[in-house]
């Protein structure tokens, strides 16, 4: 089967909204401000958290919201995420499988240049695949393409790249869509940052701002602005002021308070993004008491999703229905129930179990919004049933000290489909906070991943989803917004649904 080139990404007015990303900055601190800003047509500042850690390599960079911004717009991926969630091929023209998806030929866009003027091809794609999995030196995406046997990916000629596998991998395309696969030519140096994308490196200070100018001959069209500049901020109220200031255009991670503020304003705009982070509240199935599945059922039957949305996320999400995914596309949704509150169900489960009068203590932190309120109005929410939940808010440092161990908590997630349910739902997962081994569910996912056709993989979710939906370990009450502003001169922003942050700027044009 052949995956066939199905368009080389958005339309060029739209803009990729972030999910929550979680990044630290120290940049513009007391005594500092930003510099005096005239409004230019032909010049697009962002601000964003970021810090003396700052990279300009898409490979190792440590996360921050700034990094993101630059590297998403200094290189290509071989592929990308649609508006919707689906994936669309960027460098990549077409993905072709052998019979049983251990080899993968793609054919490379012809006519890709790089800011150095020189073509991009199929060599500069093995030297990309082989940096991210140099074993000597790790990068962020290492972990994402385990699967390939960086010693048998060649080029056959200049435009066509076989990937040799270790073992069967279906959605191998879907893959390449993810922020840290990102493409560099042969002989990359961090230093100068020669891409494809649709900007080129003018200038960088870390910690403090980066510059950029418009690639005028980007093989996908060039940008609305001619530059674009890159301001480190410290935190979410230090952006605020800058574009309430006129100093920037465009700033990201809003914070929730902020919302109705900003829309609002009639000098501002809200970009409300939906996004597959899912503030899951999670529950060890190997420990008592949740290792008793009518326990667990009992507390998802407690918990009010509306209302946890409406009151911590202050309206700005969608209800959860105990399965991760906000979209599953192109697979639709799971045809299930949507679970509501059944508090005289819950009470009969407990008895049943010997825990009418449970007594509990669930772990949360201030990692994004919403972790915190939603165990205190779980809280609020399981007096009805005659059981105590108490809420444990603790710094940071120390949930994360004992992260994975907890035996009732609140985490935040965010992926596609297959990828969050390896990290999260597998044995092994990094974030398998529920210690959950479904051997059912196992075996699924394990056909999931090896099948190449798609009607088949989406059929192997959906009765994935259902097995959690029935027996996990979470409840997924809601999935979070991410909210983004900008100044109402900014035009063409669009929101995106999508498992990654990616902030396509050159979609961006000014009145």
């Amino acid at each position: 089967m052949t995956y066939a080139k199905n368009g080389t990404g958005p339309s060029r007015r739209r803009v990729l909204g972030g999910i929550g990303t979680f990044a630290m900055g120290t940049a513009l601190g007391a005594g500092l401000s930003l510099p005096a800003f005239a409004q230019d047509a032909n010049t697009l500042r962002v601000a964003a958290n970021g810090s003396t850690s700052d990279s300009l390599d898409p490979h190792r960079t440590r996360a921050q919201i700034t990094d993101i911004i630059r590297f998403t717009n200094l290189f290509d991926g071989l592929c990308d995420y649609a508006p919707d969630a689906t994936v669309v091929n960027v460098l990549a023209e077409s993905f072709m499988p052998n019979a049983d998806a251990t080899e993968w030929k793609v054919k490379i866009v012809s006519g890709v240049t790089t800011h150095a003027g020189e073509p991009f091809t199929a060599e500069d794609v093995v030297y990309s695949v082989k940096r991210m999995l140099d074993p000597d030196n790790p990068t962020r995406g290492a972990s994402l393409i385990s699967f390939i046997d960086a010693e048998n990916v060649e080029a056959l000629d200049d435009l066509t790249v076989v990937f040799r596998l270790k073992k069967p991998y279906g959605p191998f395309r879907d893959i390449w869509a993810n922020r840290y696969l990102r493409m560099v030519p042969r002989g990359f140096d961090p230093e100068t940052a020669v891409g494809t994308g649709p900007f080129k490196l003018t200038s960088f200070t870390p910690g403090r701002e980066s510059e950029f100018a418009r690639f005028d001959d980007y093989f996908r069209g060039p940008a609305k602005v001619e530059q674009l500049v890159v301001v480190n901020v410290a935190d979410a109220t230090a952006s605020m002021n800058a574009l309430r200031g006129g100093q920037v255009d465009m700033v990201y991670n809003v914070p929730i308070s902020e919302a109705r503020i900003i829309e609002a304003d009639p000098a501002l705009s809200l970009v409300n993004n939906p996004s597959s982070l899912s503030i899951p509240i999670y529950m060890r199935t190997d420990v008592a008491p949740f290792d008793d599945p009518r326990v667990r059922e009992a507390i998802r039957l407690i918990a009010n999703r509306e209302q946890m949305v409406a009151i911590a996320l202050s309206g700005y999400g969608e209800v959860g229905n105990d399965m991760q995914g906000r979209t599953i596309a192109p697979c639709g949704d799971t045809d299930v129930p949507q679970r509501t509150p059944n508090i005289e169900r819950a009470i009969e489960l407990l008895a049943e179990a010997g825990q009418s009068d449970l007594d509990v203590e669930i772990a949360t932190t201030s990692g994004t919004s919403g972790m915190v309120e939603c165990a205190q109005i779980l809280s609020e929410q399981a007096r009805a049933a005659g059981i105590n939940i108490r809420a444990n808010v603790m710094d940071e440092a120390s949930y994360i000290a004992n992260y994975g161990n907890w035996t009732f908590g609140v985490d935040f997630l965010s992926d596609t489909y297959l990828p969050v349910a390896a990290r999260s739902l597998m044995p092994g997962g990094s974030s398998n906070n529920t210690h959950w081994h479904d051997e059912e569910f196992i075996d699924l996912f394990e056909q999931a991943t090896a099948t190449s056709d798609e009607a088949e993989r989406c059929n192997l979710i959906q009765e994935m989803r259902r097995i959690e939906y029935e027996r996990g370990g979470n409840i997924i009450w809601g999935f979070s917004n991410t909210l983004n502003a900008t100044g109402a001169h900014v035009q063409g922003v669009e929101t995106y649904v999508s498992g990654s942050p990616f902030y396509h700027l050159r979609l961006v044009s000014k009145a």
